[in-house]
């Protein structure tokens, strides 16, 4: 007759093989997937010649977090990095799963995770473990033999830094994008190209100013409170942004600016909303003026790292309704704009990228 402790013990070893098995599969997939477009090795050369670490540098913020600073004067719409993730798609779940399952415990079994699963040498791992970890005091417990005040677990990182590719529909750990902090009025923009995740200035920045990206577009469509709620329960940190908070409490005028503002957010989701209701098969006019009112608001906002989606939105329902190329630029939806921003984005090879100089370059001749 076997134990029940030894029972428990074949359960448990034969619930790591399953696991084992299901960790080569995630990864052997998002490798199969990502090869088919373009190896790792090429995609990282590439990328070392379109990145530009010169124009920004990283140093502890005020607060004794590491931050990214413009290291010069960087204008509007300058590419200033790209990379690929660490950890990204079935490998992120299977750390989660992991995590959530009791599989590993502590940092020291996440780290072999990572070192022996996923194959990442000595460096890389450094670069995520100091990687701030906003859930330390949720993954990790106190009564680990191995546990120490410093301990931070794999997961807490991942939900912390992680960003979602929207072109391939999971999550990518970016060691270093993930030091660039979150405002609510970001002066950085983002898009994918696959895995690969590309930062560019949405406006003008001058040297020392902090770079920053948006983490979510849900703050897009909600006023300070609302979305200081959503970020506290999704990143676990209070926003001190200039989108949320006075630089002065005293001063009138900073809270009638915030109160400008969650009416024009509030304004933006109400917008969004109709439009969604919208029958894009009998536009009207007034469609095209919302949008248009949408592209503005984004604008007041500092809300531009994804408006070339709006803009190709916008593009198609004003030549839908008659518009030639003329009346375009005059409401800066010009070809050149929006070819310039999906270049920024996307990159130049991007589908999407070349079917709009494509476009250009028909209107142009």
């Amino acid at each position: 007759m076997v134990s029940r402790k030894k029972a428990k013990g074949k359960a448990r070893k034969a619930a790591k093989e399953a696991t084992k098995q299901v960790v080569k599969s995630a990864v052997a997939e998002d490798d199969s997937h990502h090869q088919q477009q373009e190896s790792l090795e090429e995609q990282m050369q590439r990328l070392k010649l379109i990145s530009n670490k010169n124009l920004f540098t990283i140093k502890q913020n005020e607060y004794g977090n590491q931050s990214a600073y413009a290291a010069e004067f960087i204008p509007k719409h300058t590419l200033i990095f790209a990379e690929v993730p660490a950890i990204r798609g079935g490998e992120i779940e299977i750390a989660t799963l992991y995590n959530e399952n009791g599989t590993h415990q502590c940092q020291a079994d996440d780290d072999a995770f990572l070192k022996n699963n996923i194959g990442l040498d000595d460096s890389t791992r450094k670069a995520i473990w100091e990687l701030h970890d906003q859930f330390i005091d949720t993954y990790t417990p106190t009564n680990h033999p191995l546990y120490s005040p410093d301990e931070k677990r794999v997961l807490g990182i991942i939900k912390s830094n992680a960003y979602h590719s929207n072109e391939e529909g999971s999550r990518g750990l970016y060691p270093t994008i993930s030091r660039f902090n979150h405002s609510c009025k970001p002066n950085v923009g983002y898009g994918f190209n696959g895995w690969e995740m590309r930062l560019y200035t949405t406006s003008d920045v001058q040297e020392g100013e902090e770079l920053c990206t948006c983490y979510s577009d849900m703050v897009y469509f909600h006023n300070r409170i609302e979305r200081g709620e959503f970020l506290k329960r999704k990143f676990n940190f209070d926003c001190i942004c200039s989108g949320c908070n006075s630089s002065d409490n005293d001063d009138e005028s900073e809270e009638e600016r915030l109160r400008q503002s969650d009416t024009r957010r509030e304004r933006l989701r109400l917008l969004a909303e109709t439009l969604a209701q919208r029958d894009r098969s009998n536009l009207k006019k007034s469609d095209l003026e919302m949008i248009m009112e949408s592209i503005n608001i984004m604008k007041l906002e500092s809300l531009e790292h994804n408006i070339s989606t709006t803009y190709r939105l916008a593009r198609e329902w004003a030549m839908k309704l008659g518009e030639d190329e003329a009346s375009l630029e005059e409401k800066c939806l010009g070809a050149e704009l929006y070819a310039k921003l999906l270049e920024l984005s996307k990159g130049e090879k991007h589908p999407e990228t070349i079917q709009a100089m494509m476009e250009m370059r028909r209107k142009s001749t």
